[in-house]
C-alpha cells in the first residue's frame, strides 16, 4: 500500500511544491494523519493528504506507518509479554528559538510538544509499551537558558516528573557538580565548557539507565534513544529502530541511516531524496567517502554503519550500561567511541542499521564548508586517534590498511585539499552506485601527493 502511495507521488512530483518546513505545524500533523490512513489502509484519505501537502511530508508519513506497524506486529506477535519502555534523550544549547512555535520566532519548531505528540501517536493503543523524555542543558547560553524554558513547557503542559510521558530536564553544570559517577573522563570534567554535545548525551543516557523505569524487578524491556533537539528526525520513526532490539536478544542497538542504504531519505530544500542522489548530489561528497574509506578501514566493525553522526539512535539500556563507564569522548567523536565499545563488547553484528526519513534543518543550523579544510581533516585525524586508543591495542590494522594508516598520520592541510580536490576531479559520474563501497588503492593516493 505504501509502494502505491509513493507511486502516486511520484506522478504529482513536478506539479508539487516538495519542501518539508519544520516550524509549520499543520504539516508536522499532516505526517502523522496521513500516516494514521496508511496504518488503516484508507488509501483514499492518505492520498488527499499527500496531494494537498507533497512528497516530503508523505515520504515522512510512509515512514512512521511502517514504524507503527512494526512495532504493533511485535505487540501481536509476542503479546509483548515484557513491558517496553522508551527513554528519548537530547541535548540542547541554544535551542530557545527552536522550542517555541513559528509565530513566536521564525525558526521556531515547537519541538517540545511536538515530540510528545509523534511518541504518543507510536505508543497509543499498544499495551505495554510506554515512553519517557530526558533533555540535557549543555550550558546553553540564551536567556532564559534552554532547560528553564523547557522545563516551562514541561510544567503548562502538566507532563508527569517519572513514568510514563514524563519529561525531566537536567543541566549539565548540576550533574557535574554532582556525586554521580557516570565515567572517569567525565567525572573529571569541572565545568560545561570542557564538554560538547556528547557529555549532555553522556549525562542523559547515564540518567535514563539509573531511572529504568523497569525496575526494581527489572520486569520488562528498556530501550535508550538519542536524537537531536529538533524535528529533524520524527520520533514516530521509532518503532522501527526499536522492533529489532526488541526482537532479537543479540542487538544491542539499531542506528538510524539517513543515507547509503535502501530505504533512507534525505529530505533537502528542494524535496526529498534517495541514494544513489542522497550522497552522490552532495557538493562534499568525496569528503564523506573518504572519511569513510579511512573509517571502514581503520575501523572494520563499523564499515557497515556508513552514516555514524545521524542523530537518532536506540539502543538496549542493559547491553548501553556497561560501555557508558567507558566513554571519553565529548565531541564529534562522541558517537564513533560509543558504537566502537558496543561492537568491542558485542561483536559487530549486534548493531543494527536501519532506514529513516531526515529532514535537513534548514533554518536554524550552520552546515560546514563544503570545501576541503581544516576542520574535515581534524575529522579524519579523529578516526585515527579512535583506532589508536581503541582499536590498535586489541585488532592493529595490516596490509593495505597499515599502508594508509602511515599515509593518514603524514597528511597536513595542503596534502588533504590536494588529495580532495584530485578525486573529485576523477569522479566523473558523481551518481554511480559503489559511492560507500568506494576503496582508493593507498598507491595511488600516494602518486597524487608524488611520495
Amino acid at each position: 500500500m505504501a509502494a502505491g502511495v509513493l507511486a502516486f507521488l511520484e506522478a504529482m512530483n513536478k506539479v508539487l511544491v516538495p519542501a518539508r518546513d519544520l516550524t509549520d505545524s499543520d504539516q508536522n500533523q499532516a505526517v502523522l494523519d496521513m500516516a494514521s490512513a496508511l496504518v488503516a489502509e484508507d488509501r483514499a484519505a492518505a492520498e488527499h493528504i499527500a496531494a494537498r501537502q507533497g512528497p516530503a511530508v508523505a515520504a515522512e508519513a510512509t515512514a512512521a506507518a511502517r514504524s507503527r506497524r512494526r512495532l504493533s506486529e511485535l505487540s501481536e506477535l509476542s503479546g509483548l509479554s515484557e513491558p517496553v519502555h522508551l527513554t528519548v534523550v537530547w541535548a540542547m544549547y541554544g535551542e530557545t528559538g527552536r522550542m517555541v512555535p513559528r509565530a513566536a520566532h521564525p525558526h521556531g519548531e515547537d519541538f517540545v510538544r511536538t515530540k510528545v505528540r509523534q511518541l504518543d501517536w507510536l505508543t497509543g493503543g499498544l499495551p505495554g509499551v510506554t515512553w519517557s523524555i530526558i533533555a540535557c542543558d549543555d550550558g546553553c547560553p540564551d536567556r532564559p537558558p534552554s532547560g528553564d524554558l523547557m522545563t516551562e513547557i514541561a510544567a503548562a503542559e502538566g507532563y508527569p516528573k517519572e513514568g510514563h510521558r514524563s519529561v525531566t530536564v537536567l543541566r549539565l553544570a548540576e550533574v557535574i557538580d554532582s556525586d554521580i559517577s557516570i565515567s572517569p573522563a567525565f567525572d573529571r570534567l569541572t565545568s560545561t565548557d570542557q564538554s560538547r554535545k556528547g557529555g549532555s548525551i553522556l549525562a542523559g543516557l547515564a540518567a535514563a539507565i539509573r531511572t529504568d523505569p523497569t525496575r526494581p524487578d527489572r520486569a520488562g524491556r528498556h530501550l535508550v534513544c538519542y536524537t537531536d533537539a529538533d524535528l529533524s528526525a520524527n520520533l514516530a520513526q521509532l518503532g522501527s529502530l526499536a522492533a529489532p532490539v526488541i526482537a532479537g536478544d543479540q542487538v544491542a542497538g539499531a542506528l538510524g541511516q539517513r543515507y547509503g542504504i535502501d530505504g533512507a531519505v534525505l529530505v533537502r530544500a528542494d524535496g526529498p531524496v534517495t541514494e544513489p542522489h542522497s550522497t552522490g548530489d552532495k557538493p562534499d561528497k568525496i569528503i564523506i567517502l573518504f572519511r569513510h574509506f579511512v573509517r571502514a578501514l581503520l575501523i572494520p566493525s563499523l564499515a557497515r554503519v556508513l552514516d555514524t553522526q545521524a542523530g537518532f539512535k536506540v539502543f538496549d539500556a542493559a547491553a548501553l550500561g556497561p560501555v557508558i563507564g567507558q566513554m571519553a569522548s565529548f565531541n564529534e567523536t562522541f558517537d564513533v567511541e560509543l558504537l566502537i565499545h558496543l561492537a568491542q563488547h558485542y561483536g559487530s553484528q549486534a548493531l543494527a542499521v536501519e532506514p529513516i526519513v531526515f529532514t535537513e534543518d534548514f533554518a536554524a543550523t550552520n552546515f560546514p564548508s563544503v570545501e576541503p579544510g581544516p576542520r574535515h581533516l581534524i575529522m579524519v585525524h579523529q578516526v585515527v586517534e579512535l583506532y589508536d586508543w581503541l582499536v590498535a591495542p586489541i585488532a592493529p590494522v595490516t596490509g593495505e590498511a597499515a599502508d594508509l594508516l602511515t599515509l593518514i598520520r603524514t597528511l597536513d592541510l595542503d596534502d588533504y585539499v590536494t588529495l580532495i580536490e584530485h578525486l573529485r576531479a576523477e569522479d566523473r559520474d558523481g551518481n554511480d552506485a559503489t559511492l560507500f563501497d568506494r576503496r582508493w588503492p593507498v598507491q595511488h593516493l600516494r602518486d597524487i601527493l608524488g611520495r
